[in-house]
């Protein structure tokens, strides 16, 4: 195998290839990527066994081949080059020679016949989406993702045609302590899809994706797995194998106190009273009295904050207490001026509604102040 390759082109698919390889492997070829030539392109395939991705970019091909070789090294090496300069990349024995300008890398190799391969996807379901809603969907939900491993079956998004409104395609995360849920008009062809739960891994490979893509992605999915194929990339993972909890169960359906609050003056003044705060988990205070809001923070250790803002709010005087973090992740998501804040009483459920987007809807539930 020998090739040229200009140094920015090669850098972004390393760039996807080395988030997705981990840096301790207890088998050694998954540390490394599979790089393939054909007659003017390479490939670059990295798998941690749950997902693969492959990317292909344009190259001068001298040689056709095939070789494994450590990602992050080789990501390193690249990223260290100089701009614009032209990379070498040649197999002689069993090494590979990294050469631009006066630099030389001559790196070791396992061999490709090691190199595991993600079984083949079973077309069960095709459709195409806008890289943009897709997106949308992601960025909509993905920071309600549990981290809690114990509840394997929260570790991701679950997309799905719910059944009271099968003319959308939804997107629902939850971590126990909020939820979030987004939807879209459904796609042409996406009618019978399965439901799935995405990882979160896959998730944030995905979304840098659609950053790079303007039109539309192609999704295939079988029972057990999804592809995403991008203009250059190709992404398959398995599914989390598990069943969603019923989430309709949690969201409010008859909270009648409604509160509109400015969302950057709402953002900055929790973002303020916080400052007092040493656990990241602690609570704010919100109290609702007529058309006013106060926020108070108090701590064993900083001291007390407060601070008040003028509100639409003609309901009933209200004290309800929030995770300080959870409610600046939500109120990042609201794409319009105002948070729309639904509520019952000081310990059920908030619904957080943006007026500006059709379908997007947060719940939060409280904590004791």
């Amino acid at each position: 195998m020998d090739f040229t390759i200009e140094r920015n082109t090669l850098l972004k698919p390393l760039g996807h290839i080395y988030s997705i390889v981990e840096r301790r492997n207890t088998i050694p070829i998954l540390s490394n990527v599979l790089i393939e030539t054909n007659s003017s392109k390479v490939s670059f395939t990295a798998t941690d066994m749950d997902m693969d991705i492959v990317e292909t970019a344009r190259c001068i091909v001298s040689t056709q081949g095939k070789v494994t070789v450590s990602a992050h090294t080789l990501y390193d090496i690249v990223r260290k080059l100089t701009d614009g300069s032209e990379i070498s990349i040649k197999l002689t024995d069993t090494n590979l020679e990294v050469s631009a300008g006066k630099s030389k890398f001559i790196l070791p190799t396992l061999p490709v016949d090691d190199y595991p391969i993600m079984s083949e996807i079973e077309n069960v379901s095709k459709f195409f989406i806008q890289s943009v809603d897709l997106a949308s969907l992601i960025d909509n939900t993905k920071f309600a993702i549990s981290l809690e491993e114990t509840r394997y079956y929260l570790n991701g998004i679950f997309f799905h045609v719910p059944d009271a409104n099968k003319d959308k395609l939804r997107a629902v995360a939850t971590d126990g302590h909020r939820l979030a849920q987004a939807e879209i008009p459904l796609p042409n062809g996406a009618e019978n899809i399965p439901s799935i739960i995405l990882p979160r891994k896959a998730v944030g490979e995905i979304r840098k994706l659609t950053d790079l893509t303007d039109g539309s992605v192609e999704i295939i999915i079988s029972d057990t797995k999804v592809k995403f194929i991008f203009p250059n990339t190709i992404l398959t993972t398995k599914l989390i194998d598990g069943t969603f909890p019923d989430y309709q169960r949690v969201i409010p359906k008859e909270n009648l106190n409604k509160l509109m609050v400015s969302k950057s003056e709402f953002s900055k003044a929790i973002d303020r009273v916080s400052t007092v705060s040493i656990e990241k988990s602690r609570a704010v205070k919100l109290s609702l009295i007529n058309n006013l809001l106060s926020l108070n923070v108090s701590s064993h250790d900083l001291g007390n904050a407060s601070e008040e803002l003028e509100i639409d709010y003609n309901y009933d005087n209200l004290e309800i207490g929030f995770n300080a973090k959870y409610l600046l992740d939500i109120a990042a998501q609201i794409q319009g001026k105002e948070i729309e804040i639904l509520l019952s009483d000081s310990s059920s459920p908030a619904l957080i509604t943006d007026p500006d987007q059709d379908g997007v809807i947060f719940v939060l539930m409280p904590m004791r102040v």
